[in-house]
């Protein structure tokens, strides 16, 4: 039983252990350095004789916590009680009945039930399959006999498929225990754990086979491990980091099935070292909140003399909100000492950041009247707040901060509106929030594809918005133009086209235009995007007509993938919408840097004008600084100090 974190699920693990037809059996706890009541709603089970608690000092991962527990076994055969799973009493005595029969099985499994049952077909057809009695749905029920290995293959490739096999499920025999072992974290942080512990069995000549019944259950909740890593509300990378203790400088080989993988150790190496001796005019900087996209950014501040700390708020999949593998953050909890820590810390400056989510906790850091001065920067997204219930939050956060920064002119405009001129413009600094690192603006640049074949190639990284023909008619009607113009579309890490209607679907792969491929790492953005033509930025049509009051937020959003397209060299691909007023249309035509075209001929024809694309390549390359943090990072530091000194005079 590996646990962590699970005390509330423990009992009922444990009981319907105690309930098994089968006696003879031990239970090995590995607690993974849980710091819950865990150990104390376990106290009165350890007079047990056939149940052993060892409790690890820290978080080592579902990997190293199986072997740990495989080691100490005594027993025959390994079955599997992950501590918020159940077993139903006859679960043990099928499993051991099959082995003990079949020799030529080395693992047997249950059918399991999930905690909650699949309401319509479409639930079904994302992995909630069913058993052949029809009664109860299983993560993976009866195969054809020995056809584990194809279905295997199967999830392996799909992330939207489950598990052929959970832990719960599973009995095996020990003799290939020598040669095949659970991946640790210290290799790979993935979903794909169990699959890739299955699928090494099968390829060791290992056969399984089916107990004929549903014996166990699987309970699923927002802190499952899976959950964690491919939940796209409420995991990922940072929230990985966060739940499980990571410690700051702690690098991981992120690969999860879906998502944007990331070997920690090779990308953040360069920045993994001792923090430089801070410079005679340094300041200490108070981070709260969370950092969205491209967190390497603030680094920058360490490299000029910058001492950090961070207090995060609950990280969310795309967000950082946690310790990272780079950089010297020091962290400080947002618990019952936070104040006390800060005092001691004595900052000269709390910046306060990024995104909808953080709100909350910037609102508690400004209620505790600490005396430092705040910058308050702030990019997704006033909407957002309408919804969640947090524009009072904002409100409060915007009047009581001492200066505000953010993306553009026209989100200053939409505030001053929707405030009645709160907002003092001598206070307020224009600065995206995701800008990039510039070790990632390399000079490894690729030639063009087009030069190749003679044809056109565009790219997409990220979610293709405006760009999925299931959005709506005219997103389906513009791509099937571009498609319809010869255009290559090349897609990496979204999920464009996947769920098309099968006639749509059939259309696009005919075509031979549509390319989909794993995501880009930082460290190759350039080398592998700049072969590309131009890039996809979000395909919209503006309903503002030149009024900001009736702007959306995408009206005024500056999207993350621009300083990936930056790095790259990239012109953006944008929807003509010079009929109203649109804060990426506005930097796009300052820069020199867009194709604006409603439709796939109008983008054709503008990409065959090869001297005017090469020169918008040229002023896209040339424009780079705009989107490196390290470039623009003077000019935060000199608004920082302002707002010290305004702070200090009063």
């Amino acid at each position: 039983m590996p646990t962590y974190r699970q005390s509330s699920f423990l009992r009922r693990a444990l009981e319907g252990l105690k309930a098994q037809h089968l006696k003879d059996w031990e239970l090995i706890i590995i607690d993974d350095g849980s710091d819950d009541d865990t150990r104390q709603v376990l106290a009165p089970y350890l007079a047990e004789p056939r149940i052993r608690y060892h409790r690890l000092e820290r978080n080592r991962g579902l990997g190293n916590a199986l072997n740990l527990a495989t080691g100490m076994a005594r027993g025959q055969y390994i079955a599997y009680l992950p501590s918020d799973d159940v077993y139903y009493p006859e679960h043990l005595e099928r499993l051991v009945a099959l082995l003990d029969a079949r020799p030529d099985v080395y693992l047997a499994y249950g059918g399991v039930r999930w905690s909650a049952r699949p309401e319509s077909s479409d639930q079904i057809g994302r992995g909630m399959y069913w058993t052949l009695d029809k009664q109860e749905p299983t993560l993976q029920g009866a195969v054809p006999a020995n056809a584990e290995a194809e279905a295997l293959s199967r999830v392996r490739g799909n992330p939207e498929d489950n598990n052929l096999l959970a832990l719960v499920q599973v009995m095996h025999r020990r003799t290939l225990e020598a040669e095949h072992r659970w991946t640790p974290r210290e290799e790979q942080v993935s979903d794909r754990l169990e699959p890739d512990f299955w699928w090494g069995l099968l390829s060791r000549g290992a056969t399984f086979a089916y107990a004929g019944a549903i014996s166990c259950e699987r309970v699923l909740h927002t802190e499952n491990r899976r959950d964690l890593i491919l939940n796209v509300f409420h995991g990922g990378l940072s929230r990985y980091r966060e739940h499980y203790g990571i410690a700051q400088g702690e690098a991981l080989n992120w690969q999860p099935s879906r998502g944007f993988p990331v070997d920690e150790r090779a990308t953040y190496g360069r920045w993994r070292q001792q923090r430089p001796p801070p410079a005679r005019k340094g300041l200490k900087i108070l981070l709260v909140g969370e950092l969205g996209f491209n967190a390497e950014r603030l680094v920058a501040f360490e490299e000029q003399g910058h001492r950090l700390y961070g207090m995060w708020s609950r990280a969310e999949i795309w967000d950082t909100a946690s310790t990272t593998a780079y950089g010297n953050i020091e962290n400080i909890p947002a618990d019952s000492r936070w104040r006390e820590r800060v005092r001691e810390i004595q900052p000269d400056i709390i910046y306060a950041l990024l995104n909808w989510q953080a709100l909350p906790l910037i609102d508690t850091v400004l209620d505790a009247n600490l005396g430092i001065p705040m910058a308050f920067h702030f990019k997704e997204a006033p909407f957002f707040c309408f919804q969640r219930g947090l524009w009072p939050t904002l409100m409060r956060v915007l009047a009581r901060s001492d200066g505000q920064i953010l993306i553009n002119e026209e989100s200053l405009e939409w505030y001053q509106y929707a405030t009645d001129g709160m907002l003092k413009p001598e206070n307020v600094l224009f600065l995206d929030g995701d800008l990039v690192k510039r070790e990632w603006m390399t000079e490894e640049w690729s030639p063009k594809l087009s030069e190749k074949d003679g044809q056109l190639h565009t790219v997409c990284t990220g979610r293709p918005l405006g760009l999925d023909p299931r959005e709506s008619p005219q997103a389906a009607e513009f791509v099937m133009s571009v498609l319809q113009a010869g255009i290559h579309v090349h897609l990496y890490g979204g999920a464009l086209f996947q769920n098309a209607p099968p006639e749509m679907l059939a259309q696009l792969k005919a075509s031979g235009l549509v390319h989909l491929h794993p995501p880009v790492g930082v460290a190759d953005w350039v080398r592998v995007l700049s072969q590309y033509d131009a890039a996809w930025c979000h395909i919209f049509t503006s309903r503002n007509g030149g009024d900001l009051r009736r702007a959306d937020w995408i009206d005024f959003n500056l999207p993350a993938r621009l300083g990936t397209y930056a790095s790259a060299g990239l012109p953006w691909i944008l929807r003509d919408n010079s009929h109203s007023r649109v804060a990426l249309d506005t930097l796009a035509r300052r820069l020199d840097v867009g194709i604006f075209a409603n439709n796939g001929q109008e983008l054709a024809q503008q990409l065959r004008d090869r001297a005017r694309l090469q020169q918008l390549t040229r002023n896209m390359r040339q424009a780079r600084s705009a989107f490196c943090f390290d470039d623009q990072l003077p000019r935060l530091m000199e608004f920082f100090q302002r707002l010290i000194e305004r702070r200090r005079s009063r």
